[in-house]
């Protein structure tokens, strides 16, 4: 941008159009909404800091946006993690006490979800849960857009046999076509029961 009026509005202007997915990137991930709106504060502070280096093209800024909620995302586990053993359980006791009802279907896909490798399940999380598209979870996550591909359709094939659910023919579905920013990707058949469930 030209000077720091423009860069300013740059970045108010990509939260904005941003927040919602943002926020329950951290939702989704945290073990309570206090932990996530801190971490999500630390994305909105880390991002005015850096707003230099915020790309200009909206679908750009979006990435940027994501790959440094992935960062403060690891920080806050790290945090979390240092915290008291006192202060876990009563972290735990208030997450038992708000978390909703799970029907068999999704409490059967939260565990196979749990058996995977926890940048697998991520890669799952980011594309049907935020509804990022496999390249976007890829520049996420920094690995290979082709990578991520094909781990992807490995991790699918995995999901459908422990769900018991037909392979398609061995072939996977075409992806949707792209998305707005901020538009979900709509849950297909199959573990596109994935988008419904409930997160951590």
């Amino acid at each position: 941008m030209s000077n720091a009026s423009e860069t300013a509005s740059l970045i108010g202007e990509l939260v904005r159009a941003n927040a919602e997915d943002l926020l329950r990137y951290f939702q989704r991930r945290l073990l309570n909404h206090g932990d996530a709106a801190e971490a999500y504060g630390e994305l909105l502070l880390t991002a005015w800091k850096l707003r230099r280096r915020v790309p200009a093209d909206p679908t750009q800024g979006r990435m940027w946006l994501f790959t440094t909620a992935h960062n403060v995302l690891r920080d806050s586990r790290r945090k979390l993690a240092r915290r008291s053993a006192a202060v876990e359980r009563l972290v735990k006791d208030m997450r038992l006490l708000s978390e909703p009802a799970l029907d068999d279907t999704a409490l059967e896909v939260r565990d196979a979800l749990d058996r995977l490798p926890e940048e697998d399940a991520e890669l799952v999380r980011l594309t049907y849960w935020d509804g990022l598209a496999s390249h976007e979870a890829a520049a996420v996550l920094g690995i290979n857009p082709s990578t991520a591909r094909s781990r992807l359709s490995r991790i699918k094939q995995q999901l459908r046999t422990v769900l018991g659910e037909p392979d398609g023919g061995g072939k996977d579905q075409p992806s949707p076509p792209a998305r707005s920013a901020g538009q979900s990707r709509r849950a297909g058949p199959g573990i596109g029961r994935l988008a419904n469930v409930p997160a951590d």
